[in-house]
């Protein structure tokens, strides 16, 4: 009897549905196009071409792609909304990826809207025009999220770095009063057209990871090993069906260790959640600096570490 294999996408689908996988999935949250002009030799005012970046997630063996729709709150320039939707369409027509769009999540929209210290601020205490402004992002984002689901998007990662290396900013009682009502509307808003929906968040979460977690979410991002994130206490911390994404350290691979440090430092990363559901990838995603070398070495490791169902899984 001939085996089936998953397609990439199918097989980044039902991890986030919380199957444990076969294999291990490989994606990133984001993928630098300064670095990709770095990695094939692109003039630093060159436009990347789409299908340069997709030869490098062949080569990587990737099984997802993420289309950024928006470069942070404090960014000059953020992309152009129409060019991001002309991207979905791109991967949905030449590739089986898992596609993903990055969005803005509420701390963010409020951010961008006002300041950062005005959003502290909003999240903090009642604001009749705060709520207003929430009430109409609800239907914004609703528009948004059935036009990528209409062009081919498999998934959302609600972007929102609202915590640092000691906590939140924001007392978590605020936050569940002003921030995870919203995160959970948006949540279920995705989810009802399809839509798997990614936490992502770098810093400290513990303090608010129930709250995650009683949002819906599919999975969570990031997973800062520089702010006492580990994979082990997540699992442990978590139901059985979240999938969990990150925790490899870019800055650790900054520092171009070889090959048999690569593989001995998955293992410690990735043995104690073996079998569950999850993806590799780095905390952050991949920026400029980071050397060819060392990433096609961590990525076949991660292709060749044995996850098989079965080994610690849960489900």
């Amino acid at each position: 009897m001939t085996k089936t294999l998953l397609s990439s996408r199918d097989l980044v689908r039902q991890t986030l549905a919380g199957f444990p996988p076969a294999r291990l999935p490989i994606g990133e949250l984001l993928v630098d196009d300064g670095l990709v002009r770095e990695l094939v030799g692109l003039n630093d005012d060159e436009e990347v071409p789409l299908p340069a970046k997709k030869a490098l997630l062949a080569r990587w063996q990737h099984d997802l792609v993420t289309v950024s729709f928006s470069h942070g709150w404090g960014a000059p320039v953020q992309p152009d909304p129409l060019d991001c939707l002309a991207r979905v369409t791109y991967w949905a027509k030449h590739s089986d990826l898992f596609i993903f769009a990055l969005l803005d999540g509420p701390f963010t929209m409020a951010a961008r809207a006002w300041s950062w210290e005005d959003a502290l601020s909003r999240f903090s205490g009642a604001d009749a025009e705060f709520e207003a402004f929430l009430a109409d992002a609800v239907i914004d984002m609703n528009d948004l999220f059935r036009t990528l689901a209409d062009l081919g998007a498999n998934g959302v990662i609600i972007g929102d770095d609202i915590a640092y290396r000691r906590g939140p900013y924001i007392n978590p009682e605020h936050l569940r009063q002003s921030y995870f009502p919203f995160l959970t509307l948006l949540t279920g808003i995705a989810q009802d057209m399809g839509l798997a929906v990614v936490f992502h968040s770098d810093g400290n979460l513990w303090p608010i990871w129930n709250d995650i977690l009683r949002a819906g979410v599919d999975g969570v991002q990031s997973l800062d090993p520089y702010s006492a994130m580990s994979l082990p206490l997540a699992r442990q911390r978590s139901h059985d069906a979240l999938c969990l994404w990150g925790n490899l350290d870019i800055g650790w691979l900054m520092t171009l260790p070889p090959e048999d440090e690569l593989k001995a430092h998955l293992t410690r990363l990735l043995q104690p959640v073996s079998g569950t559901p999850m993806i590799f990838g780095t905390s952050s995603g991949l920026s400029p600096g980071l050397a060819l070398p060392q990433l096609d070495a961590v990525y076949r490791a991660a292709r060749l570490f044995p996850w098989g169902v079965g080994l610690n899984a849960t489900k």
